[in-house]
């Protein structure tokens, strides 16, 4: 009975992995994010259904208290994982809900199927079971802030040469939101999470105004380059000053601090190595510095005899 329940348990774990891995696969079907990276490459886009029917997330993700506070965090870490859909976070909801009541039901299940001859599996199966359920309430946020985090990361370090490429635009004679267009066709294959960022920059300011588009790139992404780049952006704007000199300036200096932080980052190299080489080295030269001094006064006393009292 034992083997046949763990057999079971690694079964519904997998299983629930697997659904979980194939869940987010198929959350990364944003019809919106396609349509974005549709117009940067110039082309038609088309996209597959979404996770869930709109009625069935929003039933699945009211299933389980969320806070309000909560929602505009989650909210801010979708968009930064490139989330574009307007039922994302019901979808995200929907599908850890999901998760969490399969992993209850089954536990319930595998609990009444054991019956009360064996409290003690019994009682192992639940406590098991509510771990797996915290598990599936706590993974996909760890999932989420991983891919955000990722995407964040790329979206810097992918900046200071789409404003190389928009300063080249602009100096050739274009204005900047056509350089923006520009700049996102051609950088989609290498940088395609900027390239879509970049879109939706020249779609909000055709809309409304550039410094508006600027500021919610920077209040989607929140990362201090894209704020100061923001700022530099409305205060041109405003005064009327050249954007080329502003950009090619901003550019500069963004090289510079990412060189501080590669300078910063190797110094740490020998003291974060200091750990590893106390924990593996010292060991083996203590072994061998001691190792035959040891030895020796282990055979001494091995070969020592007690002399024995004569009447």
């Amino acid at each position: 009975m034992a083997l046949v329940l763990s057999i079971a348990g690694f079964l519904i774990i997998g299983g629930l992995v697997f659904v979980l891995l194939m869940a987010f696969a198929r959350l990364q079907q944003d019809p919106i994010r396609d349509r974005l990276a549709a117009s940067a490459q110039g082309a038609v886009a088309t996209s597959g259904p979404g996770l869930f029917t709109d009625e069935l997330a929003t039933s699945l993700a009211a299933q389980l208290p969320q806070g309000t506070n909560d929602n505009g965090e989650l909210d801010r870490e979708l968009r930064q994982a490139g989330y574009y859909r307007p039922t994302s976070r019901f979808d995200y909801l929907a599908l850890r809900n999901s998760l969490v009541i399969a992993a209850i039901l089954i536990t319930a299940m595998l609990a009444a199927g054991v019956g009360p001859q064996h409290q003690e599996l019994a009682l192992q199966i639940v406590i098991g079971g509510l771990l797996i359920a915290g598990l599936c309430w706590a993974l996909p946020r760890l999932v989420l802030r991983s891919q955000a985090a990722a995407r964040v990361k790329r979206i810097q370090r992918a900046l200071p040469f789409a404003l190389d490429m928009t300063t080249m635009c602009l100096t050739g004679g274009l204005s900047l939101q056509d350089s923006l267009g520009h700049v996102s066709r051609e950088i989609f294959f290498s940088h395609p999470d900027l390239a879509v960022e970049l879109m939706i920059v020249r779609q909000q300011s055709e809309m409304t105004s550039l410094d508006h588009g600027f500021r919610q790139f920077a209040e989607r992404i929140g990362t201090p380059e894209l704020t100061s780049l923001a700022a530099l952006i409305t205060q041109s704007q405003r005064l009327g000053t050249n954007v080329v000199t502003t950009l090619r300036e901003y550019t500069d200096n963004l090289r510079l601090r990412w060189r501080q932080i590669a300078d910063e980052q190797s110094n740490k190299i020998g003291l974060k190595l200091l750990v590893p080489i106390v924990c593996c080295l010292v060991p083996a030269a203590m072994i061998f510095l001691w190792g035959p001094a040891i030895v020796d006064l282990w055979r001494f006393f091995q070969s020592f005899e007690v002399p024995t009292l004569t009447m």
